[in-house]
């Protein structure tokens, strides 16, 4: 997918796009100017550091909107994209010329923007807490609750998910965490296949991540 220059909307409506699974909407280093609102889907927000390393840095849900970049003032925006945006799943957006948005749109972009720095926050909260397993576990129960998750004709929760997501969102690397899954399956806590994992034992495994979620961004927050 290919970001529009800015001024390429003819109206004030927004333009409707879609994205499929693993699609990159814009890349890290990419001159910005449009925001983007996700419709359906899951948008992953991640940076390459100068070692290489993917970093995830939030989750874009349905509603949510990312790109806020553009909204700066002109002398204090970016002129490149601090991260790259890529569709987890497929995906429909909107995308906006930021230079023509309604004062009810600019309010709802602080709303959204603002629930999405809580769940960043709460998100920060839990890769500085616990060892591994917890974060990982964490991450796994996080995803559930995403379009990334769903239930099997058993009735069964699993999450759409590869062990290189797993650990660019528990901040790790793809080989420790493999070993953390199969330690979660060897326990009957969870069954793998490919590019999915379903959650046998819900109560165990909310009960390894150790919190809920609401009281760790409590805590952290007083």
């Amino acid at each position: 997918m290919t970001s529009l220059p800015p001024g390429s909307l003819s109206t004030d409506a927004p333009r409707k796009t879609r994205a499929a699974r693993g699609e990159v909407i814009y890349r890290q280093g990419e001159r910005c100017g449009l925001l983007y609102r996700a419709d359906t889907g899951l948008i992953r927000l991640f940076q390459v550091t100068p070692r290489g390393r993917t970093v995830t840095l939030r989750h874009v849900l349905p509603g949510d909107y990312f790109g806020e970049a553009c909204l700066l003032p002109s002398e204090q925006a970016a002129a490149h994209y601090l991260y790259s945006a890529e569709a987890l799943t497929p995906a429909s957006l909107y995308i906006y010329d930021p230079a023509l948005l309604a004062e009810r749109e600019l309010i709802d972009v602080s709303r959204s923007i603002g629930q999405q720095l809580r769940r960043a926050m709460l998100h920060e909260v839990h890769l500085q807490s616990g060892d591994l397993k917890h974060r990982v576990v964490r991450y796994l129960l996080e995803l559930s609750d995403t379009p990334l998750g769903a239930e099997d004709s058993n009735n069964r929760l699993f999450v759409r998910a590869t062990h290189e997501l797993l650990a660019e969102g528990s901040g790790s690397t793809r080989e420790s965490v493999s070993k953390v899954v199969t330690d979660l399956r060897d326990a009957g806590l969870i069954e793998t296949g490919y590019r999915h994992i379903t959650l046998l034992d819900l109560v165990a495994l909310r009960s390894l991540a150790g919190h809920d979620l609401s009281s760790d961004l409590d805590s952290a927050a007083s």
